[in-house]
């Protein structure tokens, strides 16, 4: 082989591992961030290169959704419509060992006239969706509000 190619073995394998490596890669390290001129790219903004998914999503990719409209599927009351008004991610909790490694939770606070009709429910799982992020069989719970009324709370962990 080297003295058709000039490439070792070695040479063969390594470039191989190279490409299998490149290829298990996720899809953001390979994105492209156009940095205006002048600043450096590890100093502009990220943007996300995908859409944001229920499984993965953060505080940051939901937050462009804020007064969007909501689904909410009920079997008794049916499609409900909710509005998402706020979306915040908790700090962890202090008391966690450091070698536990987990994602940041996201807490989001849905609100609308519907929200009183799915109060009036027990909490419980729901079906909620939204045309560009999917849907998720998620726990919905109750947030009272100090003027009366509630508001619906997401939390993904």
């Amino acid at each position: 082989m080297t003295e058709k190619t000039g490439w070792t073995r070695r040479m063969v394998l390594a470039t191989k591992a190279a490409l299998t490596g490149a290829l298990a890669l996720p899809v953001p390290a390979f994105a492209h961030n156009s940095a205006e001129p002048g600043v450096s790219a590890m100093d502009a903004p990220m943007t996300p290169v995908a859409p944001a998914r229920w499984e993965t999503a953060t505080a940051d990719e939901l937050r462009p959704f804020l007064g969007q409209r909501f689904r909410v599927s009920t079997r008794t009351h049916g499609a409900l419509a909710l509005r998402l008004v706020d979306v915040a991610s908790p700090e962890s909790d202090p008391a966690r060992p450091g070698v536990l490694t987990r994602r940041l939770s996201v807490s989001a606070i849905f609100d609308g006239p519907d929200a009183q009709i799915l109060a009036g429910l027990e909490d419980g799982i729901h079906r909620l969706s939204h045309p560009r992020i999917g849907q998720i069989d998620a726990f919905l719970k109750t947030l009272p509000r100090r003027s009366g009324g509630s508001m619906i709370e997401l939390v993904l962990n």
